[in-house]
């Protein structure tokens, strides 16, 4: 099955026409009830910190927030590659108002980006390297996405983005209008009705405090964290004996992991790049498939936990280098 964001090039495993358009199928029931979970365990979170008033309760719930916004970006690029519902301009419009406005971006902003990023991974072209500011302008790795890394090393990069500037910096953008290009002009003003709306029933109830405590601050704490975490194991310090699994790497976490860093399948990436056309609840599907061929077998890079994938880019008692790729 074919779609606009599939890589410029071959990939190494090519399954059944058949098995790709049978794990392509929307379900859109399965996209809301994902929407529907997230959302309640935000509302969850807060009903239970404001009526314990304890700081570890407070901070328990800033973690899981954080953790769940996080999840909400990873449904939003679903939206991204028009895997949430099969009408696109009715995709686009559930996409930013229940995901990616929340979180103050687009999801036709974060698409300019990202499809570049599928269509030209790891090369001249990928939207990363504006995104994410991975490469300077003579195409080298910049410090910050240069691994191995020593764990200070890392520590260093993590608390240089959790201090939440980096956070501030991405509301502010997308207050004023930043990362919503391509956005309709009716798209904007609804956006703006909608948070003139919450704004007001922050008035009326007096929750502005609220906001900041646990919207903003989990915003700007674990989701910023948990978003670095999982583009490090996605894209950094992959080896493999065939280059062509060199570009990035597929973490399969337990609960604890996937509750917390990596939501909604978003670590089956190998998988997700070659047929973007898979919706993230029939990822795991499509990697069982690829794991039955020998090729991916022997040279994908696959890790077991989180841990495991961060040891292959921070390692004890070396300088940061960049590792031959």
């Amino acid at each position: 099955m074919e779609h606009p964001h599939d890589l410029v090039g071959a990939i190494p495993e090519r399954l059944d026409p058949r098995d790709v358009r049978r794990l392509s199928v929307l379900a859109p029931a399965r996209a809301f009830a994902a929407i529907a979970v997230e959302w309640s365990i935000i509302a969850l979170a807060i009903a239970v910190a404001t009526r314990v008033d304890a700081w570890p309760v407070t901070l328990l719930a800033v973690v899981v927030i954080g953790a769940r916004q996080h999840a909400l970006t990873v449904i939003a690029h679903d939206a991204a590659h028009f895997r949430l519902l099969p009408h696109r301009q009715l995709n686009d419009w559930v996409g930013n108002v229940l995901l990616a406005w929340p979180m103050f971006i687009s999801v036709q902003g974060f698409r300019h980006y990202h499809g570049e990023h599928h269509r030209h991974l790891n090369r001249e072209g990928d939207g990363n390297r504006t995104l994410w500011s991975t490469h300077d302008a003579e195409g080298r790795l910049t410090w910050e996405w240069r691994y191995p890394k020593t764990p200070l090393g890392y520590a260093l990069k993590l608390a240089r983005r959790v201090f939440l500037l980096t956070g501030l910096f991405w509301i502010v953008r997308g207050l004023i209008g930043g990362f919503m290009f391509g956005v309709s002009p009716l798209g904007h003003v609804v956006r703006l009705l909608l948070w003139a709306a919450v704004a007001w029933l922050l008035t009326v109830f007096d929750a502005w405090p609220e906001l900041l405590v646990y919207w903003v601050v989990p915003y700007c704490t674990w989701h910023i964290a948990a978003q670095y975490i999982r583009l490090t194991c996605e894209h950094s310090a992959i080896q493999s004996e065939d280059p062509r699994y060199a570009d990035t790497r597929t973490t399969i976490p337990g609960l604890i992991g996937r509750f917390l860093v990596l939501p909604r399948n978003i670590g089956y990436h190998i998988e997700h790049h070659w047929y973007p056309s898979v919706p993230f609840y029939r990822l795991p599907e499509l990697h069982a498939l690829l794991a039955q061929r020998p090729g991916f077998r022997a040279h994908a890079q696959c890790e077991r936990s989180i841990l495991d994938s961060l040891r292959r880019c921070v390692t004890p008692g070396i300088r940061d280098r960049l590792l031959p790729r």
